[in-house]
């Protein structure tokens, strides 16, 4: 909630500080990497963490105080996996269990655009997790309980435009998304030494009662390639009484 009303503020304080900017708007779709990282979960030799695909999609809006400088706000819906390679036999009986998330991810990033059409965008974002679930052999179990119904995290990315014409172009970029918060729930054994995603019982066959030295925290991590198009869809005019207001292209 803060930092939707810390973005409603910028806007509002931009739009009476800056006469020669923007406003653009914008569709965006992204693809590549998603994982959960937690220290303990790869250290343990009878759990082998995989390469796993997520996506995402939505809408950006855009405050332009220039060429160069940039506020935007992107509202996202996102799917991240993490498939794990369970090896408690040391091959004899070696199972996998991939862990889908869903969330709603809001991130407010400052972005520069350099005079070569590059540009490099960093800043916060909340997510909202709205579900989660683990698929074993097939079977798949509800295990939105076990996930923190918001994470708080930060984003870098950067990319280049590719083409356009007046005042619609398309954007090309790499975008890195971390999660400061642990994700895990006091159902999932946030605080203990076993939790998830070892379930009771998975690891018995290498250490009856399986368990850590410590608990170590899980968080989300991504790695997207997208493509962005954008519409620039009003400037910023000051009247005679000082009054900013928006006229549309």
């Amino acid at each position: 909630m803060r930092i939707l009303l810390f973005t409603a503020l910028s806007f509002l304080i931009s739009l009476n500080t800056f006469s020669q900017a923007w406003v653009d708007c914008g569709i965006k779709g992204g693809y590549g990497v998603t994982m959960l990282t937690n220290g303990n979960i790869w250290n343990e030799p009878s759990v082998e963490p995989l390469i796993s695909p997520g996506y995402s999609y939505g809408g950006k809006l855009g405050l332009n105080f220039n060429l160069n400088y940039q506020i935007t706000t992107d509202f996202l819906f996102r799917s991240a996996n993490q498939k794990y390679l369970f090896q408690p036999n040391g091959g004899d009986s070696d199972w996998t269990k991939n862990i889908k998330y869903t969330s709603f991810d809001i991130p407010l990033l400052f972005r520069h655009n350099s005079e070569n059409g590059s540009f490099l965008e960093l800043g916060p974002q909340i997510s909202f997790i709205s579900g989660a679930e683990e698929t074993i052999d097939g079977n798949t179990t509800d295990m939105s309980n076990y996930f923190a119904k918001t994470n708080f995290g930060a984003v870098v990315g950067f990319g280049s435009f590719m083409l356009g014409a007046q005042n619609t172009y398309l954007v090309f970029g790499l975008r890195v998304h971390y999660g400061f918060q642990d994700l895990l729930t006091s159902e999932a054994g946030k605080g203990q030494n076993a939790y998830y995603p070892i379930n009771k019982g998975e690891l018995d066959d290498v250490e009856p009662g399986f368990q850590f030295d410590k608990y170590q925290k899980t968080s989300p991590l991504s790695a997207l390639l997208y493509l962005e198009l954008n519409y620039d869809l009003a400037y910023l005019v000051r009247s005679e009484c000082k009054r900013t207001a928006l006229r549309f292209f």
